[in-house]
């Protein structure tokens, strides 16, 4: 890990997230998608672990999000929670809406 890929240092409106409970988070997207890439600069600079498939390079991971939106590309479209049968499904979500869905310490909005 680079110091760029380093999450952000705890601020005011950023508490830090060490020791938090997060739920299991997956995010399916394409790398050429710029809301893909905001959404995992997000949970990234708030020290969210993830795991990341690409639609366009993984022929399970566009078959997956093919079946959750009507056999079209949504991205990102990411899972929240046992990804076989997430808690949450976010389709192209806001800054806003990943961090509610998160909730309080990580909770998943649960």
């Amino acid at each position: 890990m680079t110091d760029s890929d380093r999450p952000s240092e705890p601020t005011a409106d950023r508490p830090s997230t060490a020791g938090w409970n997060w739920p299991s988070i997956l995010v399916l997207g394409r790398d050429t998608c710029e809301d893909t890439t905001r959404s995992r600069r997000h949970l990234e600079e708030r020290g969210i672990p993830y795991d990341y498939k690409r639609v366009d390079r993984e022929p399970d991971a566009d078959e997956w999000i093919r079946r959750l939106n009507d056999d079209v590309w949504v991205t990102p479209t990411i899972l929240i929670g046992d990804p076989q049968s997430p808690s949450q499904i976010l389709r192209e979500p806001s800054d806003e809406e990943l961090d509610a869905a998160m909730g309080p310490g990580g909770a998943g909005g649960t």
